[in-house]
């Protein structure tokens, strides 16, 4: 073999470390980070839960309609400050996912009367399909006409799904230009 064929073999050789590299970080990225919740989260055969998908999304919807009134939903917004009446849509039933054992992670659409269609995230929590319960205080608004507000990722060492904010870069006006400070 000479030196230029040892060359390209070399380079090839590289490039395909790197990419298994890239493709490995990936994966891991993939595994314990998505928009919701439990989407791509490893589960171990002894946390299987004792209810279902279909129980949790039924309960879900159960849950809004028990506590709205006239088929308004009203929520108290802790970010904004916003009191919103909303009407649910749906539960996307393809997103439920098992976050632990006896809890299910619960994305829905609703619409606000305000015109936003608003996209709410909240866990389900119980040990059978009859003893089923909302976290209250884990109640968000995820999305405004669908921009996100936030991301999940999973925090493997303490065993538990994390928000992590979406920066929003602010556009600030230029600042009037001036020959020295205080002079117009």
């Amino acid at each position: 073999m000479n030196l230029s064929m040892f060359m390209l073999l070399r380079k090839g050789l590289t490039a395909a470390a790197i990419l298994s590299i890239i493709l490995g970080l990936n994966t891991v990225s993939t595994l314990f980070g998505g928009e919701h919740p439990g989407q791509m989260a490893p589960r171990t055969e002894e946390e299987k839960p004792r209810i279902t998908k279909e129980n949790a999304a039924k309960f879900a919807e159960e849950y809004v309609r028990k506590n709205a009134t006239d088929g308004v939903f009203k929520y108290h917004d802790k970010n904004t400050g916003k009191d919103m009446e909303l009407t649910l849509d749906r539960v996307h039933r393809e997103r439920l996912s098992p976050t632990k054992t006896d809890e299910y992670f619960v994305c829905a659409d609703f619409k606000g009367k305000d015109g936003n269609r608003y996209d709410l995230d909240f866990f389900v929590q119980g040990t059978d399909k009859d003893n089923l319960r909302v976290d209250k205080t884990s109640i968000s608004v995820h999305k405004v006409n669908g921009k996100e507000n936030y991301t999940w990722d999973y925090n493997k060492k303490k065993d538990l799904w994390e928000k992590k904010a979406i920066i929003v870069e602010k556009e600030y006006p230029e600042p009037a230009k001036r020959e020295h400070p205080g002079n117009p």
